[in-house]
């Protein structure tokens, strides 16, 4: 694909970026028996990943990622109105200069990382503020580091994702419903049936979304509207926890620990992912891939306690978040 660089880790690890939505296209790692396959959702070619813009695959999303009731966001001392882009909901930035859907520069790059850059003009999308967004990825070990910065001209929302899918059997004919997970969290952010937060909590005490320990996916998910009835929740995770959580596919014993910065992690078990063909030769459908979103809560009316996600002009917003890989 066009503007593709490829990065590798010291242990044989190997991934591919892309400047387009600062994205993460291909990431390979071994199974238990040394077998290397790619681990993660994407598409061969720049046009494709244009065609199917909304899926996000492997990308860096915001500024705001997330859902933003009515287009209308409300939170320090701003209030915005954003373009509705999934009904009447503000969803992931918008689309039309949203991060996933712009050519980022390339500001560095050496065999084991990655620095993109890109800068928003002061208004775009409805967005206050200058806004020069910074997303590293580094390899470090068995670990791919992924480290954004940004700062603004004037105070604005900034809350951003990589929203990459896994699928660690390496083959996306598998369904992750056969993987395990974990989540370190003891509740989730209450929702409406349009996936948007009615304010407070709750707790996963005894609910199919306990992921406390670790359980097979299939075993757990709720039934709802969706098209295939899986999870879209954000998990309020321990602040206590050594990992937010681990994933495992038991049949090639790879596993992915994540740690982060960051309060949240927003679990999309891939529902509403078409029917189409993927990545070298491989075919994708709902519940090809999962994705483990850290992030922060950009409603502020979900948890008004919480720190407010707008940015100050002149101060640096910050996350990192750590993709651990290995084998059992």
């Amino acid at each position: 694909m066009s503007g593709d660089l490829a990065m590798s880790s010291p242990t044989g690890i190997t991934a591919v970026v892309n400047p387009f939505g600062a994205r993460l296209v291909e990431l390979v790692t071994p199974d238990r028996d040394g077998v290397r396959a790619n681990i993660v959702l994407g598409f061969d070619t720049t046009r494709e990943y244009h065609d199917f813009v909304n899926l996000y695959f492997g990308a860096t999303v915001g500024p705001v990622a997330g859902r933003i009731a009515d287009g209308r966001f409300r939170g320090g001392d701003l209030e915005l109105e954003l373009e509705p882009n999934e009904g009447s909901t503000h969803l992931h930035g918008g689309s039309a200069r949203a991060l996933d859907r712009v050519e980022w520069d390339v500001v560095d790059s050496s065999p084991e990382s990655v620095e993109f850059r890109h800068v928003s003009s002061d208004g775009e999308d409805g967005y206050p503020g200058a806004v020069d967004v910074r997303a590293i990825y580094r390899f470090a070990g068995d670990e791919l580091h992924i480290s954004f910065t940004a700062t603004t001209t004037r105070p604005t929302p900034i809350n951003l994702v990589n929203h990459t899918y896994f699928n660690l059997s390496g083959d996306a004919r598998t369904s992750i419903i056969e993987h395990s997970l974990m989540i370190a969290a003891s509740a989730v952010l209450a929702t409406d049936d349009r996936l948007l937060p009615l304010g407070g909590v709750h707790d996963v005490d005894g609910a199919a979304l306990d992921f406390r320990d670790e359980r097979r996916i299939g075993d757990r998910l709720p039934r709802g509207g969706e098209p295939w009835p899986g999870i879209d929740n954000t998990f309020i995770l321990d602040s206590d926890a050594p990992i937010a959580a681990l994933l495992h596919d038991p049949v090639s014993g790879r596993t992915l620990s994540i740690v982060t910065t960051e309060p949240t992690l927003q679990v999309y078990s891939g529902n509403r992912i078409p029917h189409l063909p993927g990545r070298s030769g491989s075919a994708y459908e709902p519940g090809s891939g999962i994705c483990l979103e850290a992030q922060r809560v950009p409603d502020a009316s979900a948890l008004p306690d919480w720190p407010t996600i707008v940015v100050p002009a002149g101060e640096t917003y910050r996350q990192t978040t750590v993709w651990r890989f290995g084998t059992r």
